[in-house]
């Protein structure tokens, strides 16, 4: 990802929280029928130093000092991301991946912190071929200090919804938190009428 790329996922990121989004509802789900659309939702593929290309993710490249993989502490598989007392917001972005306005998606992400309780935003963004944003989803967590593991569902998408990106934005804090185990998957399909 180029700078420029980054600089406009953040932009857009700073222009929507000023629209209208749509609530996630929590929920738990058993019925997947996709596999994890986020690519290294776990964090197992990894670069010695992490920067803007950490597999799957975009990150911004002035706080990739706060940034690293824990090889120590996981909710699942070998390594989680950890983010060290950052001095200011961060904003995790996945690379995008293909969508479906007939489907239901299902985003489940693993978090703990280390000192204290940490408020987190997980951000479901869906955008037309052109790159318009057209379905929009959030929803607060906050983050203890045991391995919790959050649950949440999307409605059926706006027409054109083409790709989709999840965003994990983490106000600046002097904490350190864990993040595992982030997917987005299909959880409910729509057949052509």
């Amino acid at each position: 990802m180029t700078r420029k790329t980054i600089l406009l996922l953040l932009f857009t990121l700073s222009l929507i929280s000023c629209t209208r989004f749509i609530k996630l509802r929590e929920e738990n789900y058993t019925k997947i029928l996709s596999d994890n659309l986020i690519e290294n939702g776990g964090f197992e593929i990894y670069q010695e130093n992490i920067d803007s290309s950490l597999s799957g993710w975009i990150i911004d490249k002035v706080t990739t000092d706060k940034v690293s993989i824990d090889t120590t502490r996981s909710f699942n598989g070998q390594n989680s991301l950890k983010i060290t007392q950052p001095t200011r917001e961060i904003q995790l972005v996945t690379k995008s991946f293909n969508t479906n306005h007939r489907n239901i998606y299902g985003i489940t992400i693993s978090a703990k912190s280390v000192l204290r309780k940490i408020p987190v935003v997980l951000h479901f963004l869906t955008f037309s071929e052109n790159g318009k944003i057209v379905s929009k989803y959030y929803i607060n967590i906050t983050v203890d200090t045991k391995w919790q593991t959050f649950n949440f569902v999307s409605d059926y998408l706006k027409p054109n919804s083409e790709f989709g990106r999840v965003f994990v934005s983490i106000p600046k804090n002097n904490s350190v938190l864990l993040l595992d185990n982030i997917s987005c998957h299909i959880i409910d399909s729509r057949q052509k009428k």
